[in-house]
């Protein structure tokens, strides 16, 4: 690992606990004046289409640096950093970075009948947080422009 790794994952690691924190002591709609505005519904677009306009190279190339980032980082927290603390902070590493980006929050039916509900990160067509997300039906966008 280089140092600049190592840097950028201690940023994440304090990035996680941070926003975990927030998650659990504040209520969501505090906590969505850090996701700015949300993105106008697309009712045409199929649910896997993100929400923010086509990546550059140079944008892909950077979110594939703060996925491989937070997902270091949460594997190595004594807390839980779950999809919703991995997405605020990859949103405020994308932002650092100036990368167009798009954070989605879903739901889907559980095996018993319940709503389970998932957050994660979109750059252009790539995820960066969150997994796959195809089972998943967006229920909100939050998109952030340069």
């Amino acid at each position: 690992m280089t140092f600049r790794f190592r840097l950028a994952a201690a940023v994440a690691w304090c990035l996680l606990g941070l926003t975990r924190l927030l998650t659990v002591v504040l209520p969501f709609g505090a906590v969505r004046r850090l996701l700015g505005e949300p993105a106008a519904p697309d009712a045409a677009a199929p649910s896997v289409t993100p929400a923010c306009p086509d990546a550059t190279a140079r944008d892909l190339g950077r979110a594939r640096s703060v996925a491989r980032v937070v997902r270091y980082a949460a594997t190595r927290t004594p807390w839980t950093s779950d999809c919703y603390p991995q997405a605020l902070t990859a949103r405020l590493l994308l932002r650092a970075a100036r990368v167009p980006h798009t954070v989605v929050f879903g739901l889907r039916r559980g095996t018993a009948g319940d709503l389970r509900a998932h957050a994660w990160v979109t750059v252009g067509d790539a995820t960066v947080t969150g997994g796959s997300t195809r089972e998943w039906t967006p229920v909100g966008r939050f998109s952030w422009h340069p």
